[in-house]
């Protein structure tokens, strides 16, 4: 189910399943920002990742010497959603634990997600609780895809995404099975700006960990029309999009890693996890900006 927030800026469409934006248009001009899911590219538009972020090595992982199986980002992009009565500007979707997600995610646990639009801003908020009787583990993310160009009469060398800091950072790349290689490759250099060219990502997704920077912003040269995610607190920043020329690009915080080759596949101790304690709630927000 389609569910629609509103305002005199923006209009947002989000879908139960998956809780998934899949919409953010300009009211002004009708102007699409979100990149729309063409299946012979990339289907998805904006999925929800959790309990992990990225792959699991063998896409198996261990908790108390029992065997777990989950697909690349987890289940919650493909599962059903709770939708919460809201208003205008604010929808609120529900996932809990059941028995179908204990046989591949042994924890209970309540997760929501918070879609709020003021102005021309939307608020993304994650908050996991702990509705279990021990300590509940995960990784959570975002990755959303916005249209490249925005306006079609460009191309894609018209764009750059640019951060609001100065970055020296290296970058990590995924290897043929789609984990983190070991060795990191200087990518910037005292610099702000990344130019968007047809074979930025023939290697795969851009893997940054410690940007100094709270914000990326997609740009054009030609004109001042831009989307910006906004992610304070996110550990781990990707960088995506299809290789060779791509149509889109993906802005992804993230609470969390896909695994690293020398993973021991020990879920407790997988780089970049989060652990919630009993009762206990994770929240955090990242915010769309459209100019």
């Amino acid at each position: 189910m389609i569910n629609v927030l509103e305002n005199d800026v923006l209009r947002i469409e989000i879908d139960s399943v998956g809780a998934e934006l899949s919409s953010i248009k300009t009211k002004k001009d009708g102007l699409e920002f979100l990149w729309q899911g063409d299946p012979s590219v990339w289907a998805r538009k904006s999925p929800i990742l959790f309990p992990i972020v990225g792959k699991l090595k063998d896409n198996e992982y261990f908790v108390e010497n029992e065997k777990y199986e989950l697909d690349q980002h987890g289940f919650a992009r493909d599962m059903e959603f709770q939708v919460e009565p809201h208003d205008k500007e604010i929808l609120e979707y529900k996932l809990k634990y059941n028995e179908e997600s204990l046989k591949k995610y042994p924890y209970k646990f309540l997760l929501t997600i918070t879609y709020e639009l003021k102005g021309n801003s939307l608020r993304i908020g994650y908050k996991v609780k702990n509705i279990d009787s021990i300590d509940v583990y995960f990784s959570i993310g975002a990755h959303p895809g916005f249209n490249m160009p925005i306006m079609k009469e460009e191309k894609l060398e018209d764009y750059y995404l640019e951060f609001d800091k100065l970055e020296t950072v290296d970058k990590y790349q995924l290897n043929t099975e789609n984990n983190v290689s070991l060795e990191s490759i200087p990518f910037l250099n005292n610099e702000k700006v990344i130019p968007m060219t047809k074979d930025i990502f023939n290697n795969g997704a851009i893997i940054l960990l410690d940007v100094v920077s709270t914000s990326l912003a997609l740009k054009s040269k030609n004109n001042s029309r831009e989307v910006c995610v906004e992610y304070d607190g996110f550990p781990y920043l990707g960088i995506w999009g299809h290789s060779d020329n791509s149509p889109f690009v993906c802005i992804e915080p993230w609470y969390g890693v896909t695994d690293f080759e020398d993973t021991d596949k020990q879920y407790k101790t997988k780089t970049g996890i989060q652990k919630l304690e009993v009762s206990k709630e994770f929240i955090a927000n990242y915010y769309i900006n459209i100019k």
